[in-house]
């Protein structure tokens, strides 16, 4: 009897654990997809910026934006991948960086290329100088 209660006892123990497991993964889990959708809300207005910064045309501004947005799908799809081992993901990022904006080279200056290739390193810090160089040539013509 005494082993039957007590069998009884850590079954019921251990169906409880089990499913206030489950409820901390789903809330984990909705934090982290409300957190995923915070940083591509603040992604698209760091692009967006950048893109406004660029002094480039409507047509050319999205098809960077399209480039852009493209590069880190691929770069996400490498670094979250369980195929590579972790030192062969930064090599591929470095190729895809290099490799990835090769075709629309013709359609924008060395200038406007560089300028794409330090966002993707330092977005951040790629718009804080494009603004600076902004604000000084609204100075100079002043």
């Amino acid at each position: 009897m005494v082993a039957k209660t007590i069998r009884l006892s850590l079954i019921m123990l251990f169906l409880s654990m089990t499913t206030s497991y489950a409820q901390t993964k789903d809330a984990m889990e909705k934090e982290r997809e409300k957190y995923m959708e915070k940083q591509m809300e603040q992604y698209r207005d760091r692009v967006d910026t950048f893109i406004k910064l660029l002094d480039v045309d409507d047509f050319k501004g999205e098809i960077i934006k399209q480039k852009i947005d493209d590069f880190y799908k691929k770069r996400n799809q490498i670094m979250y991948s369980e195929l590579y081992q972790e030192y062969e993901k930064k090599p591929m990022v470095d190729q895809l960086k290099t490799s990835h904006f090769s075709d629309v080279k013709e359609l924008y200056t060395e200038e406007t290329i560089a300028s794409i290739q330090r966002f993707v390193d330092d977005n951040k810090g790629e718009i804080k100088k494009l603004q600076k160089t902004k604000t000084k040539k609204t100075k100079k013509n002043k």
